[in-house]
């Protein structure tokens, strides 16, 4: 008489049976009630849902920022009695602030939507679905080695391919509480939840529907389409950003895990917040040059200058 093995829908192990065939089988480590593989488990998202995720992400990361502006338009012309010209609130400290902070409440709302698809509503571990763990041959020490040689190639870019003034950089110009701000979300969200969108829902779904060599293609380019606005006035800015998201992208296909990706994005960016919190006038407002040159310095391959 063969027994049915059933799995413990959180933590994924294998059930003993219970003592109590009431009960049935209870999960050690977690107590979680169990489900069958007689039962079809939930499925893993597909190609149309990470489309969905990436959708839900952009139209996040562009309409609260809008939403965020016009409330603040709005308070200030019940204080001041007459309505802001565009000119003056893009000088405005204030509603810079406000637009650069509305994207930590976009982040957040991007996370929520990336664990229900994930964990098809709490039904799947999140973490563990999406690759969370290190790869045997790509630990921090590589995630740091591999920042640092993509900051070498947006370095080169720079010296061989135009390179106009950015939307990015005029906005760096506007304050130091600007360049904190920035720096802060450049590396406590960013790298989180752009990875999880793209080399994790995106990449993923579109993997199991089409193969690897779809996933690479579509996640690096829709990675490096959402940032061209930014970037649009630098051919070298755009050559880095598309470099950077190519490599994160094929370190997914060769890893199968998220957490290299997640690892070597958060050292690259900040490697350049902090080059943005270096005083205004100490460095140029090409982070990635910066960084490097400062890089350089550091270890006295070009002396360091008082």
């Amino acid at each position: 008489m063969s027994s049915i093995t059933t799995y413990c829908p959180t933590c994924g192990s294998v059930l003993d049976p219970a003592p109590d065939p009431v009960h049935g089988p209870v999960c050690p480590q977690c107590s979680a009630a169990s489900y069958s593989v007689s039962e079809e488990p939930p499925r893993l998202w597909g190609a149309g849902t990470g489309f969905f995720v990436w959708l839900a992400s952009v139209a996040l990361t562009l309409g609260l920022p809008i939403i965020f502006a016009i409330a603040y338009l709005f308070v200030r012309a019940l204080q001041t009695g007459q309505t802001p010209s565009l000119q003056t609130m893009t000088q405005d400290l204030s509603f810079v602030l406000v637009m650069v902070g509305s994207t930590l409440p976009a982040h957040l709302l991007i996370l929520w939507i990336c664990w229900l698809v994930v964990t098809s509503r709490g039904r799947r571990p999140f973490w563990r679905t999406l690759g969370w763990e290190w790869y045997p041959q790509f630990k921090w020490v590589h995630a740091v080695g591999l920042a640092l040689l993509m900051l070498g190639v947006s370095f080169v870019f720079q010296k061989l391919l135009p390179h106009g003034e950015t939307d990015f950089e005029k906005v760096l110009k506007l304050g130091y509480s600007v360049r904190v701000m920035i720096a802060v979300l450049a590396v406590v969200t960013a790298p989180l939840v752009e990875e999880i969108v793209y080399r994790g829902v995106l990449y993923g779904g579109i993997e199991r529907a089409y193969g690897k060599g779809a996933a690479v293609v579509v996640a690096t380019f829709l990675f490096a389409f959402v940032h061209v606005p930014q970037y649009l006035a630098s051919a070298a800015a755009l050559a880095s950003i598309l470099s950077l998201s190519l490599v994160l992208t094929l370190l997914r296909a060769w890893t199968g895990k998220l957490l290299p990706c997640v690892a070597t994005h958060l050292v690259y960016n900040a490697i350049q917040a902090a080059v943005l919190l270096v005083p205004e006038n100490a460095i140029n407002n090409q982070p990635d040059q910066a960084a490097l040159t400062i890089i350089w310095r550091i270890f006295e391959f070009g002396g360091i200058s008082p």
